[in-house]
């Protein structure tokens, strides 16, 4: 008779564990759900009550960064403000370009490439510099200047802002 219990306890105990093992393996979950989760691509699997203890470790629910604020400008650097306002003149009659302006009057190295001076963040160009690139009121594509710098006279194209969400 105690044979006989035992072994009815040992089968009621396997069939205990195979079933709390079973409900932690993936193929617990139905098909139709199985089908549907392996079409998102996911390499979570369900952990009951480790899952709260992993969620501690990871930034999920913050989602990524936001992206740098950036701007990507072009400039006319001169030495004088006489030749900023030739320049400008130059503009508004139309007939060049302002990268043809920019290789012949700037004297900066950006001539060039057209007076591009890439993207960049704020901080990293002289502050008179950043105060109208980063300025809500400058459009993008508008001449602004000219703007005084240690440098000189500059004539500044934003083309592109990026980042920071829509604070300009």
């Amino acid at each position: 008779m105690t044979s006989n219990l035992f072994l009815i306890l040992t089968a009621l105990l396997a069939t205990a564990a195979v079933s709390f093992t079973n409900a932690f393996s993936p193929t617990s979950i139905p098909r139709q759900q199985r089908r549907q989760s392996s079409m998102r691509i996911s390499t979570a699997r369900p952990m009951g009550l480790f899952d709260s203890f992993s969620k501690a470790f990871t930034n999920e629910e913050y989602g990524a960064p936001p992206d740098a604020i950036k701007v990507t400008a072009r400039h006319i650097l001169v030495p004088t403000i006489e030749e900023a306002n030739t320049v400008l003149e130059a503009i508004g009659e139309g007939e060049t370009s302002f990268a043809a302006l920019a290789g012949r009057y700037s004297t900066c190295p950006s001539k060039s490439k057209g007076g591009s001076l890439g993207s960049f963040g704020p901080g990293t160009m002289v502050k008179e510099f950043d105060a109208v690139c980063f300025a809500a009121d400058t459009k993008v594509g508008e001449i602004k200047g000219p703007i005084q710098t240690q440098f000189g006279y500059h004539l500044l194209v934003v083309d592109k802002r990026s980042g920071g969400g829509d604070w300009y």
